[in-house]
Parts: structure tokens; C-alpha cells; sequence
């Protein structure tokens, strides 16, 4: 089940990180340490809020699928565990189980993951459990199950995923952690040492970490805060956090299409969004959000008033024909240009 609490807070004299927030960028870190106020885009909070819903709502039907199915074993689902880091500072966490497949001698860690069928097939085709767990995609899932398996002395871990839309499975087994605990343990210092200072780390985070960050207000560069230009004034509110957010899918899945026909379709129902956040038809023209010029542009189509028309039937062809060319209208309608700033 999900935790909505902090990804670090205090508690009386220790200090808690949540396990499943271990591959999250330096910065957010310790804005969570220093009790900085999440306030995550509405698009990203939507699409988090939803995932979690739905992940719960499958978790148990895998734990079911593996049991009838596969003769897996399973128990001490949600087992919560404190791990140290340091004095005073611990990792906390919940495993989705303790699992022994059937014929095997000895226990694993049991992690369930779902996605939607676009994720699902981006995890497919990443190639080797491992691989997929230290892409930049799926790296904060990597680093989640490492602090894991440290915690619970290394054993192996089976890692499942399920495909919401059609059920389809992938089971793999983990041997060893995808990150050194080492590197991980080294974050949480580090993010100890800025909080004891009251500062705030520079970001360094991607631009897909930034996309779903709790702190968008607070990443310089990339996409959610680029230095002033001419062209290029600094995010000053939601909106343009909401639409440099929304530009950078609609550019990639853009650049991608020919490769992948389906994309255009989501790239189209982006673009509608984007619409919808410039005001609709008449709203904002010209925007520059994220690292993109987003603009606002469209024409127009012929359609006949029907009802003008109708009050004037009977006519002779030669009228009738004039009277359909003097009642076409013109239909505007409207559509985005997303251009990557510094492309040609």
C-alpha cells in the first residue's frame, strides 16, 4: 500500500527516509528532509495518484496469479522494516511480500509492480531484469528494491510486473541489488549534511525526474526553470510548469512517430491538453514553458449552416447552389507547434 508520507522527516531525535524514495534526486531529498511543501504539477499528481489506485488494486490478483498459477508461496505481505544508514538516520520501507517459488529451497523478496501497457512495453523492451532497473526510465525502482534486498541480508528478490490493460505478466529474479547499497547509503549522507546546513543542493536531476518531482519550483535548468533570454523568461507559474511538462512528451513522441504510428495518437491528445491549459481557441498564442516555444496556431474548414439553409429550400438548382456558397462559414480550429529551443 502506498505511504503518503514525506520522503524524509524526522521523527522524534531520528531521522526516516522512506526505501521507496532512495533513487530520487539529491535536491528533492532534502527539500523533504527540510519539510519544503510538495506541490507537484496537477497532470503529474493525476497520473501518480491513479497509478498507486490501480497498483493496489492489482497487487493481490498478482499475489493470486502466482500462487494458482506459477505454485508460488507467498506471505508477510506489507511487512514494514527500519534499516540504519547512520546514527539516527534509518531507511523505512514495506516489502509486497516474502515469497519461495515452487521447487525452490530457499526464500525471496517479493516485489510487484504495475504499469500502464505504453510503460509496460518500454520495460519489455529494455532487454534483462538488470538492464531495466539501471535505465534512467526504471532507475528509481532499481534503487527502491537495492535498499531492499540490503535490508534483508542480500537474499534474492523475484520482481513482477503487470501489464494493467492486458495482464500480461514478466517474472524475473534478482540475485544481486542493480545498485551498490554503498552508493545509495552515500546519497542519504550526503542529504544529511545539506540538511544540517539548511541548504538546498544543487539539481542535477533529468528531465524525467523533474516531469514527476514534488519540487518542480525548485530545478534550475532543464526543463522546469531555464535562464532568461531574450526569448526565454523564467516559469513564474503553474501553467507554464503544467505546459513545459506536456511540451517535452508531445517533442519526443513527435520525433518518434514515423518509428511508431500509435504514438500519434497520444501525441494528438497531448496537443489537446495543451490547448485546453493555453486557454482554448482563444487563449494564450505564444508560450515558452520547459525549454520549449510552445504556439498556439490553426486555420479553418467549410461547413453549411443548416439552419440559415433550411429557411430558404425549394429553390431552383442554380439558387440553391448560390445559397449553399453564400451560407459556408468558416470552422476555425486549432492546434500546437512544439519546437525544441535551439533547434533549427
Amino acid at each position: 500500500m502506498g505511504d503518503d508520507r514525506p520522503s524524509g522527516y524526522t521523527e522524534g531525535n531520528n531521522t526516516i527516509y522512506r526505501a521507496s524514495s532512495a533513487g530520487m534526486c539529491l535536491t528533492a531529498l532534502v527539500a523533504s528532509r527540510l519539510g519544503y511543501q510538495p506541490d507537484r504539477q496537477k497532470f503529474a499528481s493525476d497520473v501518480l495518484t491513479n497509478a498507486a489506485k490501480e497498483g493496489n488494486l492489482h497487487e493481490n490478483a498478482v499475489v493470486e496469479e502466482l500462487k494458482k498459477t506459477y505454485g508460488y508461496r507467498v506471505w508477510g505481505s506489507q511487512d514494514s522494516f527500519d534499516m540504519k544508514v547512520i546514527p539516527h538516520v534509518y531507511f523505512r520501507g514495506h516489502v509486497d511480500g516474502i515469497c519461495r517459488p515452487k521447487g525452490a529451497r530457499n526464500d525471496r523478496l517479493l516485489e510487484i509492480k504495475t504499469m500502464s501497457k505504453d510503460r509496460f512495453r518500454k520495460w519489455k523492451n529494455l532487454g534483462s531484469i538488470r538492464t531495466r532497473l539501471v535505465s534512467d526510465e526504471f532507475a528509481s525502482y532499481g534503487a527502491q528494491i537495492s535498499v531492499y534486498m540490503q535490508a534483508y541480508d542480500n537474499i534474492p528478490a523475484v520482481y513482477v510486473v503487470k501489464d494493467r490493460n492486458s495482464g500480461e505478466l514478466t517474472i524475473d529474479e534478482l540475485k544481486l541489488p542493480p545498485f551498490p547499497y554503498k552508493d545509495i547509503k552515500k546519497k542519504i549522507i550526503q542529504a544529511e549534511m545539506w540538511a544540517k546546513k539548511q541548504e538546498l543542493p544543487p539539481c542535477t536531476a533529468s528531465s524525467s525526474d523533474q516531469f514527476f518531482c514534488a519540487f518542480p519550483y525548485l530545478h534550475n535548468g532543464s526543463v522546469f526553470g531555464d535562464e532568461p533570454t531574450d526569448e526565454l523568461e523564467p516559469i513564474d507559474d503553474v501553467t507554464k510548469v503544467l505546459v513545459g511538462g506536456m511540451a517535452a512528451q508531445y517533442h519526443d513522441l513527435a520525433s518518434r512517430i514515423n518509428l511508431l504510428k500509435p504514438l500519434d495518437e497520444e501525441r494528438k491528445e497531448i496537443g489537446k491538453k495543451i490547448v485546453t491549459a493555453l486557454g482554448g481557441p482563444t487563449g494564450t498564442k505564444t508560450m515558452v514553458a520547459g525549454g520549449f516555444k510552445v504556439t498556439r496556431t490553426g486555420g479553418s474548414s467549410n461547413y453549411v449552416d443548416a439552419e440559415e439553409l433550411a429557411g430558404e429550400l425549394g429553390m431552383e438548382v442554380e439558387q440553391y447552389k448560390e445559397l449553399v456558397k453564400k451560407h459556408t462559414k468558416k470552422r476555425p480550429y486549432t492546434y500546437v507547434l512544439v519546437t525544441k529551443l535551439g533547434d533549427k
